[in-house]
């Protein structure tokens, strides 16, 4: 299964791609700020507002350290660093996105502040109790094994640490079409209802302290396109076939069949 994960997710010239986009729209690309990589960079339904909603749940600030999970080409983790003022580590399976990640960080000035390494949710390369915070951007949905995934996310948060979960979760029954963002068959597709969910953070000893639907969200993301398009978008991130998976995504959500839903929970 992790090699169908990073075959679905691997693409080569992801930083080239962007680069090129952002200098026809006469970007300066030697002088980027890292708000102008959004369109591409966060790869879960809402982009940036969804982003927003992660942070306000996160309770770190200067001096802590926050992990996130899947973190793609960091995006999440960027944003995270700048509006929280903590050291962010993002950790994801796709080697080709965590060398866009460190790449893309490095080119808008933020290397001091995020690092990124290759990992697995369901065996991250950390020792026990080594963050105050951890936050998780549509992962779960590769992952068979919640529980596994949730006992790793609590595994690595101290005592007392925020667990922040944004996934997309199955709203109804319903046969869902493919490719999807995050798969091209449902073969390694695993989207669960929020109970499953509750249920897993509950086995790894969780506190569970509010989970918050914004199915609204889904509907304005995918049946209202921004006025401006932004300079890049996620065809840069994911190649042409963004396009059909975007499009399925938006029918699922359209059909009531998916909603993303923030879970927050704390470590005892």
């Amino acid at each position: 299964m992790v090699e169908s994960v990073e075959e679905h997710y691997g693409s080569e010239g992801i930083v080239e791609r962007i680069v090129q986009a952002l200098s026809d729209a006469g970007f300066d690309t030697n002088n980027l700020d890292a708000d102008v990589l959004a369109g591409a960079d966060e790869f879960h339904i809402g982009g940036r507002e969804g982003t927003l909603h992660v942070a306000s749940a996160v309770d770190v600030g200067p001096g802590k350290q926050l992990l996130d999970v899947g973190c793609g080409i960091g995006g999440a983790a960027r944003f995270l660093a700048r509006s929280t003022g903590a050291s962010v580590t993002g950790v994801d399976l796709t080697p080709e996105f965590v060398e866009a990640a460190i790449e893309l960080t490095d080119l808008v000035g933020m290397s001091g502040l995020v690092d990124f390494k290759v990992g697995s949710a369901t065996d991250l390369p950390f020792l026990d109790d080594t963050f105050d915070a951890v936050t998780m951007l549509h992962v779960g949905m590769n992952i068979e094994d919640k529980n596994q995934m949730m006992h790793e996310l609590t595994r690595v948060c101290r005592p007392q640490g925020t667990v922040v979960v944004y996934d997309v979760t199955i709203a109804k029954a319903g046969d869902l079409p493919y490719p999807m963002p995050w798969s091209s068959t449902p073969q390694f597709s695993f989207p669960e209802p929020v109970a499953k969910y509750e249920e897993a953070a509950a086995s790894a000893g969780l506190q569970h302290l509010s989970s918050s639907d914004h199915y609204d969200l889904a509907l304005k993301f995918f049946n209202e396109p921004p006025a401006s398009p932004p300079p890049v978008s996620l065809g840069h991130l994911m190649g042409p076939r963004m396009l059909e998976m975007r499009d399925n995504a938006g029918e699922a959500v359209n059909q009531g069949l998916i909603s993303p839903v923030l879970m927050t929970f704390q470590v005892p």
